[in-house]
């Protein structure tokens, strides 16, 4: 028999038998090992409250294939996510880039618009001056003329 360390995983493995006997394992692997087989299903901890944790020595044995099958259908899944996580990346990358140029046509169009306001404005207010001018020579004329 051969001892063997992977991800965390202890697996004594016998080769003549093609069988990988796990021997130390995190409590959540039970759960996602569905092409296992329980040899022992033995409560460690008892305890006498009235919440009782349970935690269970299981042993299983699985197929060396099959646990490559679960790590390449694992990766393949990871690789999936990974592509459609980075394409959504790019898309808002573009998306914002886009959101930029919009903005920055935006902000020099009304960029122009304010010169060609405060233009008009100043022409508004050049006329003002002049007709606040001729009203004062116009009523300086009444006052004179009276």
């Amino acid at each position: 028999m051969d001892l063997m360390q992977f991800n965390g995983f202890s697996f004594r493995f016998n080769l003549q038998d093609e069988f990988i006997k796990v021997e130390s394992f995190p409590q959540d692997s039970i759960a996602v090992a569905p092409s296992c087989s329980v040899i022992s299903n033995t409560p460690t901890n008892h305890s006498s409250s009235s919440r009782r944790k349970r935690s269970f020595g299981h042993s299983f044995v699985k197929d060396p294939q099959m646990i490559a099958e679960e790590l390449a259908r694992k990766r393949a899944k990871n690789n999936a996510a990974a592509k459609r996580y980075r394409q959504r990346r790019i898309m808002k990358i573009e998306s914002l880039e886009k959101q930029v140029t919009e903005l920055t046509i935006e902000n020099n169009e009304l960029k122009t618009r304010l010169i060609m306001l405060e233009e008009k404005n100043l022409g508004r207010d050049n006329r003002i001056k002049m007709l606040e001018s001729q009203l004062n020579e116009a009523h300086q004329e009444f006052l004179n003329s009276s």
